[in-house]
């Protein structure tokens, strides 16, 4: 009984299966181990042998791109500066670092409030803005729509003149 079970187990080592697939990349993977959508090699010799190796290490890996730490701010106006306009037109300026790259977009924030979509460039233009003490920040957001950067809270003061009735 013994002697027919290694002879099973030795036929089955003489004639091994192989399988092979792409990886996310588009590389062909081997092994004698089958994957989802893996398809198996027909051998046309049995003198071929393939030692086996340790394939997890190509399922875990993942998208491991670096990952880049963002910093915004409001460069113009100045914190705390008074603007004097008295059509309440504010221009605002604002700096990424590193430098955008594709993908990424920006949105000005007015006293908690989104001043319009965001966009891909850090220069904005405010109208009518009414007199007194505002509030800006800055958000910087990757493709997904999260957010990776924010500006310190940023004041201005604008004066513009009354008209009495």
């Amino acid at each position: 009984m013994m002697l027919t079970i290694i002879s099973i187990d030795a036929t089955a080592e003489s004639n091994p299966k192989i399988y092979r697939w792409k990886d996310k990349n588009g590389h062909w993977v081997y092994s004698d181990i089958p994957k989802p959508g893996s398809k198996e090699v027909k051998l046309h010799s049995n003198i071929l042998t393939m030692p086996s190796i340790d394939t997890k290490v190509l399922a875990s890996q993942s998208d491991t791109t670096p990952t880049i730490t963002y910093q915004a701010k409001i460069t113009s106006p100045e914190n705390e500066q008074t603007i004097r306009d008295n059509s309440g037109s504010v221009y605002v300026t604002g700096s990424v670092e590193p430098r955008f790259t594709q993908g990424l977009n920006v949105q000005l924030y007015l006293n908690g409030e989104a001043t319009g979509p965001k966009q891909s460039n850090a220069q904005f233009s405010l109208r009518n803005i009414h007199r007194g003490e505002h509030a800006l920040v800055l958000k910087v957001f990757n493709q997904k729509g999260q957010v990776v950067a924010q500006s310190n809270e940023h004041k201005f003061y604008l004066h513009r003149n009354t008209v009495n009735n």
